[in-house]
């Protein structure tokens, strides 16, 4: 039998189950195959969830995976959420990865670090169960809320037109809520973590730092494409913040300005 005949010969003969079932087969066997090109340097890479991309004119996949992966099952209690459980829930705990994969051959094209924003921490915390609110979650929910969250929800963050990038949440405390973006580069055909150049003010000090991770950023939303712009009170005083995507460096200009009551004469 020629190749591929005995495909035509199945779709001939209408047999809806059959073609259903190979399907199926065809496509567990395309997003399987993988997971040999993920090593760790020690230990079996975990699969924490694959994702395929639309809008754009070539197959491709992103991979979410983790070495060293330890499960935190019972941190905390589940009936009561503190403020940085609503980012974690029960939780993979190791030097984690994304991975941008073609399916054709299932080769790695590129890999990026998932980075922590705390210094010196080379692990990173990867939600498995939790309550909807940050991530997307979807059912069955257990009898506290939780289920499983799809954490490459694939939106339309910088305005592009095609749903390409996906937010990972850090809530450092009950006020403080950092973000950082992942997505699928068109240019360069390459998964990246956006960086951020910012230049802060606070009083009469100015500092310029790259980084990944900013505050607030991706639960705001943009006034128009591309520019972001918002205000945060805290106990001493307010951050004023506004963002701009520049779509030439792939990256994302900022500025903070912080003033204090005690500058602006405003008591606490």
């Amino acid at each position: 039998m020629m190749p591929g005949s005995w495909w035509r010969d199945i779709r001939r003969k209408n047999n809806p189950a059959v073609i259903f079932i190979l399907w199926l087969a065809l496509l567990q066997s395309a997003t399987e195959a993988p997971v040999k090109s993920l090593v760790c340097a020690t230990g079996a890479a975990l699969i924490i969830e694959k994702q395929s991309l639309r809008g754009i004119n070539r197959p491709r996949a992103l991979v979410l995976w983790m070495c060293n992966a330890e499960k935190h099952e019972d941190d905390f209690d589940p009936q009561v959420y503190t403020c940085p459980d609503q980012t974690t829930g029960h939780f993979y705990r190791g030097v984690t990865r994304i991975s941008l994969v073609d399916p054709r051959n299932n080769q790695v094209i590129n890999t990026v670090p998932v980075v922590s924003s705390e210094t010196n921490r080379s692990t990173f915390d990867i939600p498995y169960k939790i309550h909807g609110g940050f991530y997307h979650v979807e059912g069955p929910l257990n009898e506290y809320g939780e289920g499983t969250p799809r954490l490459l929800w694939l939106r339309d963050y910088i305005g592009g037109g095609a749903p390409l990038q996906f937010a990972f949440f850090n809530a450092f405390n009950c006020t403080i809520v950092e973000t950082t973006l992942f997505g699928y580069s068109k240019s360069r055909d390459r998964v990246v973590n956006y960086p951020i150049h910012l230049t802060e003010h606070d009083g009469t000090s100015v500092t310029h730092r790259d980084t990944v991770w900013l505050n607030h950023f991706m639960l705001r939303k943009a006034l128009r494409p591309g520019y972001w712009k918002w205000q945060v009170r805290g106990q001493d005083g307010s951050t004023r913040y506004e963002v701009k995507y520049d779509r030439a460096k792939e990256a994302f200009d900022g500025k903070t300005v912080t003033v204090l009551d005690r500058d602006s004469g405003k008591s606490k």
